[in-house]
């Protein structure tokens, strides 16, 4: 069991400037990648499109945009605009012809100031609204294909396809502490996950991690790990260039993981992080990290064992507490 004492869920809806702007459309998710609102070149008239945030070259996506204020202690959510949404510097988000209409595709376009075809409205319910009207960015009937032509449609808080966020550009890997165990076993501490030491082969173990406990039980260890951001997968990382690691690519339930030089394509080295307090997966082998004999104790390895599906194991639950 974890805490709730321990981690601090803080909303991201912020404001922001030169980032990507992601679809939340679960379509993306269940493809294993996050589309992201771009253009193919800096030309006046360039369709704004959909397109795979990480086969895009970064200034084709990378947004000046402000985001609404979510809810705080000193007042409720507030909507961010009218304003351009820029990319490339001197190129806005442009209505097409201005035509208020269903269905009217969108472009770029050598910003304006004033022109009422480039002002937008970051509403609190995650759309973007062309301002004085009921038109809102719209992902061209729900499709994920690269390439596919953003259009307005009349604004709908429940419609999937109107749902856009801010991310860091690139965004494909977040910094964390990696929480499990029993922190009731550690008088309500976390415990993380953690390599003994920078060096190919150092084990993986669990280690109590309130403020620098882990040095007791690794005093070269390390707790702080890079993961692939969801839904993407890939390696796990820890150190200057060292991954979570199978050994041998081994199958067999029991082994016990590792960290070993980060090399690309390995597949002994490739993860998927599921949402929430959820299981940490190897790509492709239905394997999971375990905590050992569900033993909340510093020291007690992490092994991989055969996934629990539906997920109600807890040796196999792991919490990402950003750092």
């Amino acid at each position: 069991m974890i805490s709730s004492t321990l981690v601090t869920l803080v909303g991201l809806s912020v404001s922001a400037v030169a980032v990507q702007i992601q679809s939340t459309n679960s379509a993306f998710f269940n493809a294993g990648i996050q589309g992201c609102i771009a253009v193919a070149n800096n030309a006046d008239g360039e369709p704004l499109i959909i397109h795979n945030c990480n086969t895009e070259p970064l200034p084709n996506q990378d947004w000046e945009v402000t985001f609404f204020t979510p809810t705080e202690e000193d007042g409720p959510a507030r909507n961010a605009g009218p304003q351009q949404i820029k990319v490339f510097g001197d190129k806005c988000i442009d209505v097409k012809d201005g035509v208020n209409a269903d269905g009217t595709k969108l472009q770029i376009w050598t910003c304006v100031e004033g022109s009422r075809n480039q002002q937008w409205i970051s509403v609190t319910d995650d759309t973007f609204q062309w301002s004085g009207t009921n038109k809102c960015i719209d992902l061209t009937d729900g499709k994920i294909t690269d390439g596919n032509v953003l259009q307005i449609y009349t604004c709908d808080s429940k419609n999937s396809n109107q749902k856009w966020i801010g991310e860091p550009n690139p965004d494909t890997a977040e910094i964390v502490h990696l929480i499990g165990g029993d922190s009731s076993a550690n008088g309500g501490g976390p415990y993380c996950i953690a390599a003994a030491s920078d060096t190919d082969g150092a084990e993986v173990a669990l280690v109590a991690c309130l403020n620098s406990d882990f040095h007791t039980t690794f005093p070269n260890g390390n707790i702080t790990w890079s993961i692939p951001v969801e839904p993407l997968t890939g390696q796990i990382k820890t150190f200057s260039n060292k991954c979570l690691d199978v050994p041998n690519g081994s199958t067999v339930n029991g082994v016990k993981l590792q960290v070993w030089t980060c090399a690309a394509g390995n597949t002994n080295q490739q993860f998927k992080i599921h949402s929430g307090l959820s299981q940490i997966e190897w790509v492709g082998k239905g394997k999971c990290l375990d905590l050992t004999d569900g033993k909340s104790v510093s020291g007690n390895p992490i092994q991989m064992w055969d996934c629990v599906v539906p997920d109600n194991n807890p040796n196999q639950d792991w919490f990402r507490a950003p750092i």
